[in-house]
């Protein structure tokens, strides 16, 4: 199951491991969260997510229309939400974006799921939900434990990006995501193209507070500074 904070997350992220996956037979769910209004239309946005995602070769996408740039992870109907989600949706992966995103709605949606998985674990004392939690990178690099070679689906990742024409005439979103796709290659022989993911197992999200997780990924420790006195 991939969760997109916004129409085209889902693509720039991931879009090449999800074709990969739906190659295989994998079963892929997508998940996208608010309607995106605040960089374009939202009717023209869905539009355009409902094609990228046939390219892609995913079958069922969920709409929860919610208001772009409102995401909070803290909110406790969103949390609520993803709880339901997490009891009846029944993926053994999930895919997220990173806490160490540029983005307000990426960061607020990584801490609202590890806050959800908190719950559902009971503080990761059972395992309950999937089995794993995978974030990808969009907007910022995160430390990875994952590459996976993409060059096999990475002109399906190109078709489906290209669906977004409201998007990419905003910003190069193709382009950087080239250009990361390239520099996530380098340690891999033969590669022209890899997408990279920072994966922890569900019960081991559950224990972890958020601070620690953001860690893992390279966000260096939050430190509170006050001006000295007299400054």
């Amino acid at each position: 199951m991939v969760l997109a904070p916004h129409p085209d997350d889902e693509t720039l992220g991931p879009g090449a491991t999800v074709a990969l996956a739906v190659r295989a037979g994998v079963r892929v769910e997508v998940v996208i969260l608010t309607d995106g209004a605040a960089q374009g239309d939202a009717a023209v946005r869905a539009q355009e997510a409902r094609r990228a995602a046939a390219v892609l070769g995913v079958g069922q996408v969920q709409w929860w229309g919610l208001a772009d740039r409102s995401l909070r992870g803290d909110d406790v109907v969103l949390i609520r939400r993803l709880l339901r989600l997490l009891a009846t949706g029944g993926a053994d992966t999930l895919l997220l974006p990173s806490p160490v995103e540029l983005h307000p709605d990426h960061r607020a949606l990584a801490l609202a799921v590890q806050r959800a998985m908190r719950r559902f674990t009971w503080g990761g004392l059972r395992q309950r939900g999937p089995a794993h939690v995978a974030c990808y990178e969009v907007g910022a690099a995160l430390r990875p434990n994952l590459l996976v070679a993409a060059d096999a689906g990475w002109e399906v990742k190109e078709a489906a990006a290209a669906c977004y024409a409201s998007q990419l005439a905003v910003r190069p979103y193709l382009e950087a995501a080239q250009g990361l796709g390239a520099f996530r290659a380098l340690t891999l022989a033969g590669v022209r193209r890899a997408e990279a993911f920072h994966v922890v197992s569900g019960r081991c999200l559950g224990r972890w507070s958020a601070r620690r997780w953001a860690a893992a990924m390279g966000s260096p420790a939050c430190v509170q500074l006050r001006p000295a006195k007299g400054t």
